[in-house]
């Protein structure tokens, strides 16, 4: 039971923070490439819809055979940086810079939520 509590524990913070985290390095990055709208809300929605565009397209092609997953992925990329693109108003190459910069985030957010499962499940023990 301890295994299923920690498991959802660190998947609610996994999205809080990469939401958080993604709006922040977003913002972060939308005043670096000097966005035209470059507010924290506008990041947040950013952060948000491009994440849910991204799963949601590796999901749907990850029902082909063979290639989905890297078609999945390569879709999935292409309409996160067109939300990104439309969140901000900005250019396709200033919203991939500004992906790069929310991917960072993913990862630092991917390792912290892995720490949290594992010492939950340690301390659990």
């Amino acid at each position: 039971m301890a295994l299923f509590a920690a498991f959802g524990i660190g998947i609610i913070f996994l999205f809080i923070l990469m939401v958080l985290l993604g709006g922040f390095f977003m913002w972060i990055a939308a005043k670096i490439v000097r966005a035209e709208n470059s507010s924290f809300g506008r990041a947040l929605v950013a952060a948000i819809g491009s994440s849910f565009i991204a799963v949601l397209a590796a999901f749907l092609f990850d029902l082909l055979p063979v290639i989905g997953n890297l078609f999945g992925f390569i879709i999935g990329l292409i309409l996160a940086i067109v939300v990104i693109k439309a969140a901000f108003g900005t250019s396709f190459g200033k919203a991939l810079l500004i992906w790069i910069f929310d991917l960072i985030a993913t990862f630092i957010a991917v390792a912290l939520a892995a720490i949290l499962m594992a010492s939950s499940l340690f301390l659990g023990c």
